[in-house]
């Protein structure tokens, strides 16, 4: 549920008078949504339009809403005093008092009277209902656009408005619509208070209808930030017409509101684009890393990238595991940086940020290497400065093991730091990191951590082990998306998402908590048989190696991964998939009018052995979507295991 709400200013825009007797015009006591007369509910924003109502625009500042604002010493329903938006000579805005009835009264009417410095206004009567919804407009007048948002990043269910972050929302989407009327909740809010965070469902449960289909209801609550506002909401189902101006309308409590209102669906996805990579195709080739030629040995080249673009400087910027043989029997993983400043066309190291090093294991005394690889990189504009977010696995390898992890040593090591144009997420080298964990961690005193993300809900006290971050930005919230292996095994298998509030200070301070997604799992063995359906691979049991990243078209976000099984021999993973997202609290795809995965673009691998290792991508990278070549075993370069990175152009 998202608490922001773009063009919420629109209820507060008045004119200034000179004090004199207040009067209010009959009838003159509507929705302030919908502008729509005929009753109006307990709880709910009015506007009352009249005459000297007050002497000057004053807006309130504070919640609680104050009673008395400017020279307006009250408006009040049946004597009880309204909290108040604002008041102006023509109009005053303000909330219905939950108490203008009294107690196990459903409906009767209210005596309204303005009173201010310069005398009282004649009462004019208003009927009270259980709820009559209107839905706020950009417009402010009940017509046009609705103040509806898309649930993944905020955006206004529109084209293109100046100075708004708006585009139009897709089928399969989840919309919140912003409204009031909506009636009592199903717990006490005080007149003049927001719920204080608290989530307040209503106990009258509305329709929605977009273009006269049925949405698919999620919810429908009081705002925890706004007072007397709704948010309710749904996801855009399949059959919803397409186009500028969709007719959006609440039902409630019998009532229907107005026609007029509208917002912009997108039209149907075109189909998706497909390539093949292999090492014979003309259609991917190679990434090269100028300054950062693979290690000799028999374990070594690139994999895990992460692209993301500065957005002050447009440099992109990729994060790589580095895979090299530090000496016989034994494999490190460095994580590698490069940048590119001609959109992806050429790239050149920058420099390590976390290099294999040599440790003793605290629980056996044995000799091990760190390894650190699947790096995450975001950045953020804090203040004019791009801020660096990383996130990636730590874990110990036994000397003369191979790459055979020390399950018990494996953590989440994440970071915050401030990049610059040349050095960019250089800076998180040197940050002091934080630690998350997971179930299979049996000794927190050596290997400590922040927060075990598998304690945080008993949806995730199941999964044994997490793998393969991402994070995501979206109203001032971090995201992390992790996939989740129960211990009960792969077909159990789903991505779970966590969140922490304003990450705009150090990670020690961040309070992580896990985002429910009901009965269906996000990512979870439907979607990868769905997904596998794309690359011909029927046996996909689990989806793994996910990168979030925005799509090519204005608010939409990408999932990139590649669908697997496991047997005895181990993991077997099958090309790339670019699906569309619905959203990201709750997490979800986007499934089209046919029950099919809305699939952007993919690719396909038919000599990569067991398949891919990792799938990326950025809207802003010549790459297109980008895929790790694996070969464990006979790869041309080396003989022996060898990986490197496939650019395929591809943009989903």
């Amino acid at each position: 549920m998202r608490t922001g709400m773009a063009g919420v200013a629109v209820l507060l825009l008045a004119a200034a008078a000179h004090a004199q007797t207040p009067a209010v015009n009959a009838g003159g006591i509507v929705n302030a949504g919908s502008y729509a007369s005929g009753g109006v509910a307990p709880g709910s924003i009015v506007s009352i339009f009249g005459t000297n109502l007050a002497n000057g625009l004053v807006l309130a500042s504070t919640i609680p809403l104050p009673i008395a604002l400017g020279n307006v010493n009250s408006v009040t329903f049946n004597g009880v005093n309204a909290p108040l938006y604002f008041v102006s000579n023509t109009q005053i805005n303000a909330q219905v008092p939950w108490d203008v009835l009294p107690s196990g009264t459903a409906s009767g009417t209210a005596s309204v009277v303005v009173t201010t410095s310069a005398g009282s206004s004649a009462s004019q009567t208003v009927s009270i209902v259980a709820a009559l919804p209107g839905i706020f407009t950009i417009t402010a007048n009940g017509l046009g656009q609705a103040i509806a948002t898309d649930n993944t990043d905020g955006a206004l269910a529109t084209g293109t408005v100046a100075g708004v972050l708006s585009h139009p929302i897709k089928v399969g989407s989840y919309l919140i619509i912003w409204c009031t009327g909506l009636g009592a909740g199903d717990q006490t809010v005080l007149s003049g208070s927001n719920t204080g965070g608290a989530i307040v469902n209503t106990i009258l449960r509305p329709t929605v209808l977009i273009g006269g289909v049925q949405a698919t209801f999620v919810y429908s609550v009081l705002s925890p930030q706004y007072v007397g506002v709704y948010q309710v909401g749904v996801q855009v189902p399949a059959g919803t017409p397409t186009g500028a101006a969709i007719t959006l309308q609440l039902q409630v409590n019998g009532i229907s509101t107005s026609s007029k209102v509208s917002i912009e669906v997108a039209p149907p996805p075109t189909t998706a684009v497909q390539t093949s990579c292999t090492l014979t195709s003309i259609s991917c080739d190679a990434i090269t890393i100028n300054g950062d030629p693979p290690a000799s040995g028999s374990f070594s080249g690139y994999a895990d990238a992460t692209i993301r673009q500065d957005p002050q400087t447009g440099t992109l910027w990729m994060a790589y595991s580095y895979l090299r043989t530090i000496s016989l029997g034994t494999q490190g993983i460095d994580t590698h940086v490069a940048s590119s400043t001609d959109g992806g066309k050429t790239w050149y190291y920058q420099g390590t940020l976390y290099t294999s090093q040599p440790v003793t294991d605290p629980i056996t005394g044995g000799s091990d290497y760190t390894h650190h690889e699947v790096m995450n990189l975001l950045p953020q504009v804090v203040n004019g400065v791009t801020y660096w977010y990383g996130i990636h696995s730590v874990y110990y390898v036994p000397v003369g093991g191979g790459a055979s992890q020390v399950g018990y040593s494996k953590r989440w090591e994440i970071a915050m730091a401030p990049g610059t144009a040349t050095g960019g997420p250089m800076g998180l080298a040197n940050a002091t990191p934080e630690y998350l964990g997971q179930n299979i961690d049996l000794y927190p005193q050596q290997f400590p951590v922040t927060t075990n993300l598998s304690d945080l809900n008993s949806q995730v006290n199941g999964c044994a082990e997490f793998f393969e971050p991402a994070l995501v930005l979206s109203n001032n919230n971090l995201y992390l998306f992790m996939s989740c292996m129960p211990a009960s095994g792969q077909s159990g298998a789903f991505y779970a998402v966590f969140s922490t509030p304003d990450p705009q200070d150090h990670p020690g301070n961040w309070t992580w908590s896990y985002v429910p997604e009901g009965g269906n799992r996000f990512a979870s063995l439907n979607d990868a048989t769905n997904a596998g359906t794309f690359l011909g691979a029927a046996g996909a049991t689990y989806i793994t190696q996910m990168d979030v990243a925005p799509g090519k078209n204005p608010g939409q976000l990408i999932s990139v991964f590649t669908v697997a099984y496991n047997d005895a021999a181990g993991k077997h993973s099958y090309g790339c998939v670019a699906a569309e997202l619905a959203g990201i609290a709750p997490p979800a795809f986007v499934y089209n009018d046919s029950g099919q995965l809305q699939v952007d673009g993919y690719i396909k691998s038919t000599d990569s052995q067991p398949g891919p290792g990792s799938c990326t991508y950025s809207p802003y990278s010549a790459t297109g979507m980008i895929m790790a070549h694996l070969q464990q075993k006979g790869a041309p370069q080396n003989g022996s295991f060898y990986t490197f990175l496939m650019q395929s152009g591809i943009a989903p």
